[in-house]
């Protein structure tokens, strides 16, 4: 059977599940089965009705009804990254335990969505969304962008965005990037750093633009002029370019010189630079960083970082959204949770807590 484009899109909207049933004769529990994916339907029906799902471009309503008009008890999580990434840091799968130990709670199911590639963001929500039934979305607000936008609130879909984005959205959680920076940058200048330099992430990251307001401020405020430098860190080559990056920065700036890193990612690469260059932490490089990690205490020196309540960031993530889901407007519809600095030895002590030199004579 074929369908030219143009007359399956003036019809895809009135397309059921049923009317592909019907069409691929076999039973609507069948077209759901293709539909999620599921097992149980034979190679060659599971060929027929995707293709029939394709030709006719079917786009089922993914907004929290199966067949019968029951929930599904599935929520889902789009991660703006590739799985690649997403699973080797720290932060996403903190968040993704904490949101799964929400839903278990409530007897949910978490379906994860990520990216194929950096450059195809897009593609996450489009599995998500076409593949899957879910009866509401925890969205990360990286790479979130109008189209997504326009397409969960065209659909009337329950939606809660992890960090505030670029865009207008009714219910979000996210941390208090600038305060964060802005503490970790005055611990900086008391311990009487006067060359400090900012490595943020990718300049257009809403929570990157945050993070270096907050340092600026604090860098005018005590009459120090900001120097950032942007990168990106999300694949092999973007830290390898990160790295080269800082190969110059810590080249080219004069001892003694304050590097703080906008992300936990950056770390490793800072330490191996500084290695290379034979640069010492603390003496010579004072290293602070946006994000800690369970392993920067152990680390000799440990890392000073800024430390994101990602736990609590999940949960009241989670919580929006069900009250959402339940028909209830959250109040607030909105939370921005507070960071804490974790001092550590990896930028040095201030004149009053440095040990007092010797008597003489």
């Amino acid at each position: 059977m074929r369908v030219s484009s143009r007359r399956a899109e003036k019809r895809g909207s009135h397309i059921t599940i049923k009317s592909i049933a019907a069409m691929a004769h076999v039973s609507t529990g069948t077209v759901s089965k293709v539909l999620n994916e599921a097992p149980g339907v034979g190679p060659e029906t599971r060929k027929r009705v995707r293709k029939l799902i394709r030709d006719l471009n079917f786009q089922p309503n993914a907004s929290a009804q199966s067949l019968a008009g029951r929930p599904t008890y599935n929520i889902g999580m789009v991660i703006p990254h590739t799985g690649s990434y997403s699973m080797a840091s720290v932060y996403w799968p903190i968040l993704l335990t904490s949101i799964t130990d929400q839903a278990a709670a409530r007897n949910r199911n978490v379906l994860l969505s990520t990216a194929r590639s950096e450059e195809d963001v897009d593609s996450a929500y489009k599995s998500i969304l076409r593949g899957r039934r879910v009866d509401g979305l925890i969205v990360g607000a990286e790479q979130f962008g109008a189209r997504q936008l326009a397409e969960l609130l065209l659909k009337e879909f329950p939606f809660v965005v992890v960090g505030k984005g670029a865009l207008l959205t009714p219910y979000w959680v996210e941390v208090d990037n600038a305060g964060g920076a802005s503490a970790m940058t005055r611990h900086l200048v008391d311990l009487g750093h006067r060359r400090i330099v900012m490595l943020a992430g990718p300049h257009d990251y809403p929570a990157v633009k945050e993070r270096v307001a907050g340092f600026s401020a604090v860098m005018r405020e005590a009459g120090l002029e900001p120097c950032v430098h942007h990168c990106a860190y999300h694949t092999e080559a973007a830290e390898d370019r990160a790295a080269e990056q800082l190969r110059t920065l810590l080249g080219d700036s004069p001892q003694p010189l304050a590097l703080f890193v906008g992300a936990g990612d950056l770390v490793m690469p800072a330490l191996r630079v500084a290695a290379e260059l034979g640069r010492s932490i603390p003496s010579d490089v004072a290293l602070a960083a946006f994000d800690d990690h369970p392993f920067f205490e152990h680390f000799s020196p440990a890392i000073t970082a800024v430390s994101q309540p990602i736990h609590e960031l999940g949960r009241v993530a989670a919580e929006l959204l069900f009250a959402i889901m339940d028909g209830r407007q959250p109040e607030p519809p909105s939370r921005v949770l507070p960071t804490r600095l974790m001092i550590r030895a990896s930028c040095g002590e201030s004149p009053a807590q440095a040990p007092a030199p010797p008597a003489q004579g």
